[in-house]
């Protein structure tokens, strides 16, 4: 028995929209809302509210921290025969902690992003340590979630060939799926496609390389498979054509 590729490809597009949804509509709209502002631009990769506040910066990627962590204790709960549902939820909060991993050192690097902007309002003009404090701490994530995700996967799949065949299907199915999403947006330049690339592709690169190795094989619980699930398939591509109507082309108010 394979897990079917198709299914994987829902789960994994499922999982994006969730997250992206999370950063921008739910982390940054949210904030915006709760402080009585209003919604001017709404993409997959771009936000913008007509009220300045240091707390919408932030919101973004908190709502994607706090998500990616009850994501965690999640997959705990869910048995390991509900092999898709374990599945999806191992993506989201990687593609959550991810995200924000890379956008941290990125943010810090380039002195440009939510984390930077968040930390003027907070901090004043971040200095050399702790821009490098934020660079280190985006290591940190990345070693964690990686760490992490590598050991969700190889409890569903013992063997790495198999859990990272199923990685790196979920990468380039999501990561394609938010470009093309991107590509429906209405306003101009190509800056939305880009950072969407970034924060789904780039962020989560550490998918194409893990599990990379694994112990004590013939000990381990016999694998589990992702099977066709039409149910499943008929959400995903209803959650997606939502998604690039909405956030992919983007909605302005």
């Amino acid at each position: 028995m394979k897990n079917d590729r198709i299914t994987v490809a829902a789960i994994s597009l499922m999982a994006m929209c969730l997250v992206t949804f999370d950063h921008e509509a739910l982390g940054h709209g949210g904030a915006c809302l709760l402080l009585g502002g209003h919604i001017r631009i709404l993409t997959s990769a771009i936000f913008r509210c007509d009220l300045r506040s240091i707390w919408i910066d932030p919101a973004g990627p908190f709502a994607n921290l706090l998500i990616g962590a009850l994501l965690l204790l999640l997959v705990e709960v869910v048995p390991r025969r509900a092999a898709g549902m374990r599945l999806f939820l191992i993506l989201a909060a990687s593609f959550s902690l991810f995200w924000e991993a890379g956008y941290l050192i990125d943010a810090m690097r380039g002195r440009h992003g939510d984390w930077y902007f968040a930390a003027q309002d907070f901090l004043g003009e971040p200095t050399a340590w702790w821009r490098m404090s934020g660079v280190l701490a985006g290591i940190g994530l990345y070693v964690f979630t990686s760490r992490w995700a590598s050991g969700a996967l190889s409890s569903l799949w013992p063997h790495a060939a198999v859990a990272r065949n199923v990685a790196r299907t979920a990468w380039t199915v999501a990561t394609l799926g938010a470009v093309l999403a991107a590509l429906a947006y209405s306003g101009d330049g190509l800056a939305d496609v880009r950072d969407a690339a970034l924060e789904i592709g780039a962020g989560s690169w550490p998918l194409l390389l893990i599990p990379s190795s694994q112990g004590a094989v013939d000990a381990a619980p016999p694998a589990v498979f992702v099977q066709r699930n039409w149910i499943a398939i008929a959400a995903a591509t209803a959650v997606y054509a939502i998604f690039v109507a909405t956030l992919g082309r983007g909605l302005f108010f």
